[in-house]
């Protein structure tokens, strides 16, 4: 059957009278993706009864169909006449078409390992980057001139045991920057997350980081990465979902829900287990998504922090998605002078800012470091750069106190150690609340503010 084909057999009569539509959803319309949706199906009305009123022979469909039973509802490629058809189910309670998520538009110019250990000892990297360094000082920090390195303060076992989902263009888990604690979702070689749509050459699917700007490595290595990151020893799990071209909601929404039943799934061991907590980290964003919101909110309730970009249009955060859920940890980004770069988004929606311009990364190219500053890339700016550092700050406090089920208490944690009053040159209206990431770093019996004198085992 050709791409799209689709069966409908036997109609009932009663579909031919007119019936009651369900709504149809469309947002952006210059980014919609033809002829693919994803219908919402109302509680506790099975796909079965669907199947049944609207008499469709789905399972001709082939791979033009697949199950979203945590919706619950189901992913569907087919004409507007289909649709019709579906839309007619009382049982139906929305239909929406798919569009694109995208990656900033920046060119560069160049089985899980479990941690034990329970005592936490203060460390500092003497050779941090200055946007690191910012990160782990209570006081404003200057750059001196001539000098690139940089004290960041940290903790021993900052993240350990905690999964920072990247949801991105993929991640080299081979990387030298990840010492072994990056891992593909699930174990997979190629992401059922590329649809052809977004691959049309063919050569995305691979787990692996393909896009030119190296974007999903470098945004791992910001935040669980052994020299660049904010949290060095978080695990990165690594669920592509997107391509050169971006990415598809309908699969980054499924990506989300299987994130959110995997954590779920952990949360059933036994407290002795190792495994502490996950954060999703999504540097990618585009116009408003019904199902991306769905999955975002069941995730956050689940126990899962979601750390999104403001945007890069220099304008207010309230027209970002999903930067204006209020679900969502939304992140703007300043430069080394703690000054709005010129294109972050700003606003009342944006949590807090971290450092996202002249930011050094690491890339998808090779397993070895090179002469690029020990294998790294340089992009200029851009909100996606900053929500990793804030990522990799969140899985410390999840790390220290094993915080699975909880998000607002780390959003607690986040804000009694965040910075206050270090941030400029955002417009004075919309006021975009004046907080910089911090890990708390403190020389102290505990390792952050708020932090409690006798963690979980």
């Amino acid at each position: 059957m050709a791409l799209g084909a689709v069966a409908v057999v036997g109609i009932s009569p009663h579909l031919t009278e007119q019936p009651r539509l369900a709504p149809y959803i469309s947002h952006n319309a210059s980014k919609l993706i033809l002829d693919s949706y994803i219908v919402k199906l109302k509680e506790n009305y099975t796909l079965e009864h669907h199947l049944e009123r609207t008499q469709l022979n789905i399972s001709l469909l082939g791979h033009e169909h697949y199950n979203l039973d945590t919706l619950p509802g189901y992913y569907l490629r087919g004409n507007q006449s289909l649709i019709n058809i579906v839309k007619s189910d009382v049982g139906v309670e929305w239909v929406e078409q798919s569009s694109y998520f995208y990656l900033p538009n920046s060119s560069p110019t160049i089985g899980y390992k479990m941690s034990l250990e329970k005592r936490w000892t203060s460390k500092t990297a003497q050779d941090a980057s200055f946007q690191l360094a910012m990160q782990s000082s209570k006081e404003k920090l200057s750059r001196r001139r001539n000098i690139d390195s940089y004290e960041y303060r940290y903790w021993s076992e900052a993240g350990s045991n905690v999964d920072i989902y990247v949801l991105d263009s993929g991640v080299n888990i081979h990387h030298p920057e990840f010492g072994g604690r990056a891992f593909n979702f699930k174990g997979l070689d190629f992401s059922p997350y590329i649809r052809p749509d977004m691959d049309p050459d063919g050569t995305e699917r691979t787990m692996m980081d393909t896009t030119p700007a190296t974007h999903g490595t470098c945004i791992a290595s910001l935040a669980a990465g052994n020299t660049f990151g904010t949290a060095k020893r978080a695990n990165i799990i690594n669920v592509k979902v997107g391509t050169k071209i971006g990415g598809n909601t309908i699969e980054i929404a499924r990506a989300i829900f299987d994130v959110t039943k995997i954590h779920n799934q952990r949360k059933l061991l036994n407290r002795l287990s190792p495994f502490a907590g996950s954060v999703i980290s999504l540097s990618m964003s585009g116009g408003f998504d019904r199902a991306v919101e769905i999955a975002i909110k069941r995730a956050v309730y689940a126990g899962i922090p979601v750390v999104v970009p403001a945007g890069d249009t220099n304008s207010d955060a309230s027209t970002a998605f999903p930067c204006n859920m209020t679900e969502v940890i939304c992140v703007a980004a300043v430069d080394e002078r703690y000054r709005k770069t010129n294109t972050s988004n700003y606003g009342p929606d944006v949590t807090l800012a971290a450092p996202g311009q002249d930011t050094w990364c690491a890339t998808f190219q090779g397993n070895s470091f090179n002469s690029y500053r020990f294998g790294s890339i340089f992009i200029p700016s851009g909100t996606s750069l900053a929500v990793p550092y804030v990522s990799g700050t969140l899985s410390l406090f999840i790390s220290y106190e094993k915080i699975r089920d909880e998000t607002s208490t780390v959003w607690r944690r986040m804000a009694k150690n965040w910075n206050v009053g270090f941030l400029g040159s955002f417009p004075e209206s919309p006021e975009t609340p004046n907080r910089f990431n911090s890990n708390g770093f403190r020389y102290s019996f505990s390792p952050y503010y708020g932090a409690p004198s006798d963690p979980d085992p």
